[in-house]
């Protein structure tokens, strides 16, 4: 039982701790006999799931997870799930043997529920193989909060999106796919990022934020059609790129986002997932180089709406951090096919302020946007990032759009 990112993840994020931060609040003791009744049904109800893993959501105030590793089977381990690092960090101290390496017992902090959530399925923690239990001691105003996540995590179905071509004797036809685009003109490593689509892309539609395209051409295995309006807000931009996508699925980029190379080879595979409306990916971070990113805070996964069929209703809203609305059905998150987001590599602070400034323009002095140089980061290969030889994507199916 590999807990080294849950380890790792969490100590970026209780290394990481704010100014001013309050300090952990716990909930009242407990009584002694409820926690011990409480640590003997979700250990039988371990038992008889014949699962590898207990997951407690939310420590409260820690008897009940101590209960629980007293009376942790030897072939099991234990996971708790903390939306506070202040509580997090509180107990661990306490506790130095929890999270130690190859541990049975961690807590898995940080304050994202998603987060929480592709952590668990990174490390192998899926509803089948698991018991589930919901801390008694915590109190009104996070119990809910915990409970949505108990109950997102159960509804999320893992699956497998195998690689077609790997199925020699099956003719598969090419996906039916645009990729949109809103550009300025000098935006940095625009050969890199053209570079990246293979040829079965229908076409990349390109919006740039000018009064006509720039008069040069980019190497591009896929067609390109470019279109130029000044920007004006950041849905009306992305309304007249969709509205140039002529393919039955859309996918949008942004000039400093690329797939890798294994990821573009296996991307047709999403498409063929019986009915699937859209896909969300994790947007990584690449900070302060291409060896680490972004981690904990909202940071990672920076979960991103960026693949869906092209049907009439969906469109963008919000002048700023644009969201997209219309789309319903089942969805699904994929957990191994990364946005790499290369902002902080490509951009110089300077460029980088003044695209802060935009921001704020355009969303008419409602944001104030900050630029910082500290940021909570862990090492980009304890992330899965999908290889073709293994030939799948790794994805978790939902019913519902969580948007």
């Amino acid at each position: 039982m590999n807990n080294r990112l849950i380890e790792a993840y969490t100590a970026a994020v209780l290394e990481f701790d704010f100014q001013n931060a309050a300090p952990a609040s716990l909930p009242p003791a407990s009584d002694a006999a409820e926690v011990a009744a409480f640590a003997e049904r979700s250990l039988r109800i371990l038992e008889k799931s014949r699962g590898e893993t207990l997951v407690l959501f939310g420590l409260g105030n820690g008897e009940h997870a101590l209960a629980l590793a007293a009376g942790l089977p030897e072939t099991a381990r234990l996971v708790v799930c903390e939306t506070d690092p202040a509580t997090a960090r509180a107990f661990l101290a306490a506790n130095p043997m929890w999270n130690a390496p190859d541990a049975r017992t961690v807590v898995l902090a940080d304050t994202s529920p998603w987060a929480q959530l592709y952590i668990l399925a990174m490390s192998g923690i899926s509803p089948d193989k698991a018991a589930l239990a919901l801390n008694p001691s915590l109190s009104e105003e996070t119990r809910g909060a915990y409970r949505n996540l108990q109950r997102l995590f159960m509804n999320a179905k893992p699956h497998q999106a195998i690689n077609s071509s790997y199925l020699s004797h099956v003719g598969v036809q090419a996906p039916d796919l645009s990729v949109g685009v809103i550009l300025a003109p000098d935006e940095p490593g625009l050969d890199e990022f053209f570079a990246q689509f293979p040829d079965w892309v229908r076409e990349v539609v390109v919006l740039w934020d000018a009064e006509q395209a720039p008069g040069r051409d980019f190497a591009c295995a896929a067609p390109i059609r470019q279109l130029a309006h000044p920007l004006d807000d950041f849905a009306s931009q992305r309304n007249r790129m969709l509205d140039g996508c002529t393919g039955d699925w859309v996918l949008y980029l942004d000039g400093d986002e690329r797939f890798s190379e294994d990821v573009w080879g296996l991307l047709p595979a999403c498409l063929l997932v019986k009915r699937l409306t859209a896909c969300w990916f994790p947007r990584m971070t690449l900070y302060p180089d291409e060896t680490r990113c972004k981690a904990g805070y909202g940071l990672w996964p920076d979960l991103q709406l960026r693949l869906f069929r092209n049907e009439e209703g969906v469109r963008f809203t919000r002048p700023v951090h644009e969201r997209l609305t219309g789309v319903e059905g089942r969805t699904a998150l994929v957990l191994d096919a990364p946005i790499l987001h290369y902002s902080r590599l490509t951009k110089s602070p300077e460029a980088l302020a003044a695209k802060l400034k935009r921001f704020d323009a355009a969303s008419g002095g409602g944001i104030s946007h900050v630029l910082s140089d500290d940021y909570p980061t862990i090492a980009r290969d304890l992330l899965s990032e999908a290889t073709f030889l293994v030939g799948s994507l790794s994805m978790l199916l939902l019913e519902e759009n969580p948007a």
